[in-house]
């Protein structure tokens, strides 16, 4: 790209680090989010997306930068104060249950950036492998919006 003159974006980055993330390879997912910052770029919420749900997809059998990746895109997610929607907390939890079954640094890190509606939310976990919440007043909320069928990471 650079040797026919076009300049990485935001977009070039983000579709990169997601390309990385769906070959299961967040290391270089972490590496492209890195230079895309050093060119002086900022991430927006995909990329955190994208990055994050790479990295805990991988951190159950990953090295230990894969676990300080994490953490570390957390501090600047809360330091950026950028939440992530409903959606991706539910994903992400799901991710946490395979790491931290009792909640441990990684959960509370992760916690800090997900949405205020997800401390007035009760949880109820049924599996390891799947979360329900029912929100005060609408009890049927995660059924019709988060259902496993549409999950796409």
């Amino acid at each position: 790209m650079e040797a026919a003159g076009v300049t990485a974006n935001i977009k070039t980055y983000t579709t990169l680090i997601r390309g990385w993330a769906r070959a299961s390879l967040p290391e270089k997912a972490l590496m492209c989010f890195e230079e895309m910052k050093r060119r002086g770029l900022k991430p927006d919420n995909a990329a955190y997306h994208c990055l994050m749900s790479s990295l805990l997809s991988r951190a159950t059998v990953s090295e230990e930068f894969v676990y300080l990746g994490i953490l570390s895109v957390c501090r600047e997610m809360v330091d950026r104060e950028l939440t992530v929607d409903m959606r991706t907390a539910v994903h992400w939890s799901k991710c946490l249950l395979k790491i931290e079954r009792a909640g441990g640094e990684l959960t509370q890190a992760l916690q800090k950036t997900f949405p205020p509606a997800w401390s007035s939310s009760k949880f109820v976990c049924t599996s390891s492998d799947q979360i329900e919440i029912m929100e005060a007043g609408n009890k049927n909320y995660y059924e019709n919006n988060y259902s496993d069928d549409d999950d796409d990471d």
